[in-house]
């Protein structure tokens, strides 16, 4: 069943996370003076929760099942990156709202906040980087691969999760180097929407400076 899901919709991880964001909207909707600040806390919540769900993930050593893994994870969708961009931006909005507004916030909130809908959607292209390198390759045989990772022929999460997290920090490449083109494609929209993110970082920091 949980496969069936993933093959045809998304992997049960994201439907959960999509349908636990529409219910924490709708209850913040139904509160009067607070809803932007509940709607956040809700955020963090099921955030929380959700990169909470990928830690097996992250602990697996074995290459076969980081293989199965990786394919039934599948990420490989339009709509799943559209996801890690739209959370980004709802979240920015949402912040800006509330930082511009006239009433008090929570700093501490806003802080956690940023960091992670920095970190999911990091964790959503590693996921996705994942699923592109062991994607069966049908034509060569094996897998389609699309990095070189120094000392490492079978690439773990870890892996995924650093090359992911560098091109978050720094929109450039460290150590593992990009032979793919999909891979290629994929890493210029996740640099682009991280220096976006970032600078909307930067700009919340100079915000809550000023103001305090």
């Amino acid at each position: 069943m949980a496969r069936t899901i993933g093959n045809r919709i998304a992997p049960p991880r994201f439907v959960a996370y999509a349908a636990g964001l529409v219910l924490v909207a709708a209850w913040a909707i139904m509160q009067d003076r607070s809803a932007l600040q509940d709607f956040l806390i809700g955020f963090d919540i099921v955030t929380a929760l959700f990169l909470l769900s990928t830690i097996p993930l992250f602990r697996t050593r074995d290459p076969h099942i980081i293989e199965r893994h990786a394919v039934e994870n599948d990420a490989n969708r339009v709509a799943l990156l559209v996801i890690s961009v739209a959370v980004s931006a709802v979240v920015l909005g949402a912040l800006a709202q509330l930082v511009s507004g006239t009433g008090q916030y929570s700093k501490p909130l806003v802080i956690v906040t940023l960091a992670l809908a920095w970190l999911f959607a990091n964790t959503v292209y590693a996921i996705h980087y994942a699923h592109l390198y062991y994607t069966p390759d049908k034509a060569h045989g094996g897998h389609a691969g699309g990095l070189s990772v120094p000392s490492s022929p079978a690439p773990d999460y870890f892996d995924f999760l650093h090359f992911a997290l560098i091109l978050g920090m720094t929109f450039q490449t460290a150590d593992i180097d990009i032979t793919s083109r999909a891979i290629r494609r994929v890493s210029t929209w996740h640099c682009l929407e991280a220096f976006i993110f970032n600078i909307g970082i930067l700009a919340f920091s100079i915000n809550m400076i000023a103001g305090s």
